[in-house]
């Protein structure tokens, strides 16, 4: 099933229990405040004494612009805009194009785009993942995609363009950074002046790197546990969590209907009659439920049918032990070391670097933790060394009426929430009464070209604010 006729079963079957249910469709206001927070190890001092703002209302609040190895961003306009456009080769084995979305996140975009070009979406490759919420351009590479077909794709959610050849593909990481445009909606007027002398100093002192709430799965916040589990060879309690495991921010709704599976566990074609109601919400559990109505007792066999969701649990729980160690040192007032490294590698003395939160978390050996991992095949182990402080680079900021808009480059690997979090206490959700509604163009503000092209690319899904999206397992 397509991703349009996904979501038109499921927004017919919302419509309906929303009406019979209304109370349990009430969205709450989040505020990450700190201790909320530190539920995923992240301490930022003097945190409390930030203001409040309010992030992706509206999908255009929040625009993400990949900038590639080269340096160029990859913008969301269309090529019409571009001032330069790559060449096409034939001899050149691999496509590559710019993604732009909306509504989406990266793996349902290429899964999408996969099934639209008739490929497997291992054939699509890009450099990381960006945010479902939001208006988003990034680079892919597609082997076996015919150019000329990429141009004909439509879609709601997404759109293919400036299409050239190289000779190799995408790989993660690969890329300079990301250059971020968002609107901070905030309660009252922001003096600007107190605004830039806090600004300044994040700037000249940098921020904590941490990974924030995506890396562990808004609104469920349940990929951490997830990870742990495959960790401790308990492949099952893996799966159960991610079905029956009700999110931190999700609705009253499915956190009742995930109780409901959770009494039906093991009954395999009974569960897959709930989910077929909402395919869009629960597409990755019904990959799982369909391998294990032919398979029940496979539950290796059916992680394998998810293996970037599960490479995104593992990462997700290495995220948690770096966060937290990282506030260890702030807590103590320990001189911070440049980098922290995280556990999915080989070497022997990062798990004993993290043996204490190990210990904790029921996580006694390495080997027997990489031995869980074998039935796995494409986890691929390897060291990497996460900076403990980064910078962003502010390029323009505009004060209006309904807050602020900031556009920043950041590195790769940061998280545009994590600086903005030394800046202010984020709320999502549904917003309070006195932050406006309004949707504005955060470009057309910094006197950049409007984003009017782009809102029309995507009016079937920019009309919607962000708290009435429906949710996945990651």
């Amino acid at each position: 099933m397509n991703l349009l006729a996904a979501k038109r079963i499921e927004s017919q079957n919302l419509k309906q229990v929303a009406k019979d249910f209304p109370r349990l469709f009430r969205s709450d206001t989040y505020i990450d405040d700190q201790k909320f927070l530190e539920r995923y190890g992240i301490f930022i001092p003097q945190k409390k004494n930030l203001p409040s703002g309010y992030i992706k209302l509206w999908p255009q609040d929040f625009i993400v612009e990949e900038i590639s190895l080269e340096g160029r961003v990859q913008t969301i306009y269309h090529e019409k805009f571009l001032s330069t456009k790559k060449d096409f080769s034939f001899e050149d084995p691999v496509v590559h194009a710019t993604l732009v979305k909306c509504g989406l996140s990266t793996i349902e975009a290429v899964e999408e785009l996969a099934r639209d070009l008739k490929i497997e979406p291992g054939d699509i490759k890009f450099a990381g993942i960006k945010d479902k919420h939001a208006i988003t351009s990034q680079l892919v590479s597609i082997k076996g995609a015919n150019a000329e077909k990429l141009y004909e794709l439509s879609a709601p959610y997404f759109f293919v363009k400036n299409v050239f050849s190289k000779k190799k593909e995408m790989w993660l990481g690969g890329l300079q950074g990301n250059q971020f445009t968002i609107l901070i909606r905030t309660e009252h007027f922001l003096p600007e002046t107190d605004f830039l002398t806090k600004l300044r100093e994040v700037q000249k002192q940098g921020f904590y790197n941490f990974f924030y709430l995506q890396r562990f799965g808004v609104p469920r916040l349940i990929n951490p546990q997830c990870g742990l589990n495959i960790l401790k060879g308990d492949y099952e309690k893996a799966i159960f969590t991610a079905f029956c495991q009700p999110g931190v921010r999700e609705l009253f709704y499915f956190q009742a209907l995930r109780k409901n599976i959770e009494k039906l566990w093991g009954d395999w074609e009974e569960i897959s009659g709930i989910l077929d109601v909402f395919p869009l919400t629960f597409q990755d559990e019904r990959k799982l439920i369909a391998y294990l109505i032919e398979n029940p007792k496979d539950f290796v066999g059916a992680l394998n049918q998810l293996p970037r969701v599960v490479e995104l649990w593992l990462t997700s729980f290495a995220a948690l032990l770096f966060n937290r160690k990282l506030s260890s040192f702030l807590k103590e007032n320990k001189k911070l070391p440049p980098t922290l490294p995280l556990i999915l590698g080989v070497n022997q003395k990062t798990w004993l670097f993290y043996k204490d939160l190990l210990d904790e978390f029921g996580v006694f050996s390495m080997n027997f933790s990489l031995k869980n991992l074998a039935p796995l095949p494409f986890i691929k182990l390897r060291e990497r060394q996460v900076k403990t402080i980064e910078r962003a680079e502010v390029l323009d900021h505009k004060i209006v009426p309904e807050g602020v808009i900031l556009n920043f480059n950041l590195p790769k690997g940061c998280y545009a929430t994590t600086f903005l979090s030394h800046l202010f206490n984020l709320i999502s959700g549904m917003p309070t009464r006195r932050v406006s509604n309004l949707p504005i163009d955060t470009k057309a503000n910094l006197k950049r070209v409007s984003l009017e092209d782009i809102l029309n690319q995507f009016q079937e899904v920019v009309y919607l604010p962000s708290w009435k999206y429906s949710w996945r397992i990651y």
